[in-house]
């Protein structure tokens, strides 16, 4: 719990999505997706071995479908995962296999290969992905680029959800948002999150989305240089009033935005500016707080709040830089820091190329994971110091 190493591990392939096994809170399990082309994709079941401080690798799993392009996890039970090809207009339901995602056994030392871990060796010859179903809107008018799977118990006394059986959304290249009933598997409802607030030049950013953890009703959605606020009790995009959305976010466009968890009315973004910002949606017009510049020289494409501690963000970028902010000063639970810094950059990694994925754990709120394009991922550890800020 308290260990400040990294664990890194080279799967070899490309990589462009990322995804903690959101159903185990026992055991922190990651799920990354191989984007190759002309050869055979595969999810990777990878597993931290806290003991050790090292990750291995349980599983290679043939992705039948083509390059995964995004990964959603069932909040709910750790066998199932949604995955949806690059440049698919379709999402797929998968069951991974038992012995696969409930796998336990650990490293063994070896003395006599030099003192050596021998970590465990992949199951892939007596495993694969078993598809569930497939899940096909037929008025969708472009790939799917993004899903969120609402967890719909009450572990953290969120009460389940009452859309109509719908726990699961998806976002396509143009804006398009629907809602599914996964176990019907078919679409409840939908909406478009209009033009893209922009007047410079076409969409070539993919839009992105956050699911509001507070009201299961709304949703934002990157369009352009803004961010679009949907709320499913009006079958519409809100557009009559001035929260409805955030019309110049970003210089150039948004490349994500995420909600803050424990703190209503209050959204992340980064955008192609290379910078993060986050604002009030009671009283949008400017930011409640901008980044320092510096935090990327590139792109900054991916954007997370720690699900559980609001004062801890990550971000990533084009640039290979992985960052860990502090932002306490707007979270629910303002640091009171001896040293008077409440908004900083706590640690800062690079990678040799462009970070594409990033992930908290489930299992564990001080540990998160990236992923590069060139096959590599890290884990790393929030550092004790700012761990006993926020405990104590």
């Amino acid at each position: 719990m308290f260990s400040s190493q990294s664990a890194e591990i080279n799967l070899e392939t490309h990589l462009s999505s990322l995804e903690s096994v959101q159903g185990d809170r026992s055991t922190n399990r990651f799920l990354a997706g191989s984007c190759s082309v002309g050869e055979p994709n595969f999810l990777c079941v990878l597993r931290f071995h806290s003991s050790l401080n090292e990750l291995g690798i349980d599983a290679h799993l043939e992705h039948a479908t083509g390059p995964v392009g995004v990964i959603c996890c069932n909040p709910n039970d750790s066998k199932q995962v949604l995955t949806v090809a690059q440049e698919s207009q379709t999402a797929t339901l998968w069951t991974i296999p038992e012995e696969v995602i409930s796998r336990d056994d650990e490293p063994e030392y070896n003395p006599e290969g030099g003192g050596t871990v021998e970590l465990n060796q992949p199951q892939d010859e007596d495993h694969a992905l078993e598809q569930v179903a497939t899940l096909v809107d037929f008025e969708g008018e472009g790939p799917i680029v993004d899903m969120s799977w609402r967890f719909t118990g009450s572990d953290f006394g969120e009460p389940p959800s009452d859309l109509a059986g719908g726990s699961v959304l998806s976002l396509d290249r143009v804006g398009r948002v629907t809602l599914w009933d996964i176990e019907a598997l078919q679409t409840v409802k939908s909406a478009a999150a209009g033009k893209e607030t922009t007047t410079s030049k076409p969409r070539i950013l993919a839009p992105r989305m956050a699911w509001d953890p507070h009201n299961p009703e709304t949703l934002a959605v990157t369009a352009g240089e803004g961010v679009r606020l949907i709320d499913w009790r009006t079958d519409a995009t809100v557009t009559s009033d001035s929260i409805s959305q955030i019309t110049r976010a970003h210089r150039y466009g948004v490349c994500d935005v995420d909600y803050n968890p424990n703190k209503p009315h209050v959204l992340a973004t980064s955008g192609q500016d290379g910078l993060l910002k986050f604002w009030d949606l009671r009283q949008n017009s400017r930011p409640l707080l901008l980044t320092a510049r510096g935090g990327h020289s590139h792109y900054a494409s991916r954007i997370k709040y720690n699900p559980f501690h609001d004062q801890l963000v990550l971000s990533c970028g084009t640039d290979g830089v992985e960052n860990l902010w502090r932002a306490s000063s707007i979270s629910s639970a303002p640091l009171l820091d001896e040293d008077g810094e409440q908004n900083v950059r706590v640690v800062r990694q690079e990678h040799g190329d462009a970070v594409t994925a990033l992930s908290w754990g489930a299992a564990d709120a001080w540990v998160y994971m990236s992923a590069a394009y060139d096959g590599k991922v890290r884990l790393n550890h929030v550092p004790s110091k700012e761990k006993y800020k926020i405990l104590l």
